[in-house]
């Protein structure tokens, strides 16, 4: 897995009126120049992309929306005050298409959609279009741009939306005892992934190794967990078969909400045991929010970071930790320690379970600390 990147632009290479698709091109392009890789060197049919999000062009969307409004006219082709172009920004796959597009990929372009599941789900098929001998390199990620009212609101009529209004900075408390919810947030990430061998010869310098992940369903509901974590336990499991049997370090989707926080850990434990006590976990949405369809591709990166750099990144805002998440949760402060294997969980709305194991490179592939 070469180049990784969280997308945090200082400049504008791709100036574009839908935040989505914006965010899109820059990690695609920060990604590939992280892996020393020129879109001109790319073979079009043997590149592709998998590049998810949770619901498309919100930004565009509630801007035709709101200038609709004042005639109440209905938007139909030839009749409308918007350029018919404006709606392709709307669909979940803009963002893949425009990420091909810009690379000339004649290769597989793909958009999946599995709630706050896509970021892994996308990573998970750009594996295996490698691994099936369809591509030699993948872009994958995702990206999510939601801060819009009437998501907020939909969010907020669920009850899963932190309470906290005194500190917005705290607002987002993973498996603490004064949990109320998570912080949404915008964010992109795209990963390289490359065949190892490929990766090698042309002298590239890896994060980690893909070991191998998994999909499932739990058909609790719309929006809950089945109570007794079994569809996570049996995830979990699956995982230990591509991965190490336990984890050095295990990411957890970890959303701040009452329910969810109590069942994931309550999987691990029932899965782990006395284990439990030999790996170290963590949520990162207390630091950065919910990126909701972003979630799965950002922190999967951010555990590639922490295989480079061999420090679990902290559970932000842990400070008084919930006795029905009895993991190490590695609260408020980052850790240094070796990490071999590392595992990623990610849950989506809908029913979607996911999972990802990568691996430590040997010292020749890794790229160093910067």
């Amino acid at each position: 897995m070469a180049g990784a990147t969280l997308c945090l632009p200082t400049t504008r290479p791709f100036p574009h009126p839908e935040p989505l698709v914006e965010l899109a091109l820059t990690t695609a392009a920060e990604s590939l120049a992280d892996a020393g890789l020129d879109v001109r060197s790319l073979e079009p049919q043997r590149t592709g992309v998998v590049f998810g999000t949770s619901k498309g062009g919100l930004h565009t969307f509630s801007r035709m929306l709101a200038s609709s409004r004042p005639d109440d006219r209905k938007i139909t082709p030839g009749n409308g005050p918007h350029d018919a172009r404006e709606w392709l920004d709307v669909f979940p796959n803009r963002a893949a298409a425009a990420i091909g597009q810009w690379i000339g990929s004649t290769g597989p372009v793909l958009c999946p959609v599995v709630a706050c599941a896509t970021g892994l789900a996308a990573c998970l098929r750009g594996a295996e279009l490698i691994q099936n001998g369809d591509c030699d390199i993948v872009l994958a990620g995702s990206a999510d741009a939601s801060l819009q009212p009437a998501l907020l609101g939909s969010f907020q009529r669920l009850g899963v939306l932190s309470r906290e209004t005194s500190d917005p900075a705290r607002a987002c408390r993973p498996f603490d005892r004064q949990r109320s919810g998570f912080v949404i947030g915008e964010g992109a990430a795209c990963l390289v992934l490359e065949r190892l061998e490929s990766a090698r010869a042309r002298g590239a310098v890896c994060y980690a190794e893909w070991l191998g992940g998994r999909m499932l369903s739990d058909a609790q509901g719309l929006t809950q967990l089945d109570p007794t974590g079994a569809t996570l336990q049996r995830l979990l499991q699956m995982l230990s078969l591509v991965g190490r049997s336990v984890p050095d370090y295990l990411n957890l989707h970890g959303t701040a909400t009452a329910t969810n926080d109590r069942i994931e850990c309550q999987a691990i434990r029932n899965v782990f045991g006395a284990d439990c006590d030999r790996f170290d976990c963590s949520s990162l949405k207390g630091g950065m929010g919910h990126l909701l369809g972003a979630a799965g591709s950002v922190e999967l990166a951010a555990m590639g970071l922490a295989i480079r750099d061999q420090i679990i990144p902290p559970t932000v805002n842990l400070m008084d930790p919930d006795p029905a998440c009895r993991l190490n949760l590695v609260p408020c402060v980052a850790k240094s320690r070796p990490i071999e294997h590392a595992w990623k969980l990610s849950l989506g709305f809908g029913g979607h379970v996911a999972g990802a194991c990568l691996g430590r490179l040997p010292q020749a592939d890794a790229r160093p600390a910067r």
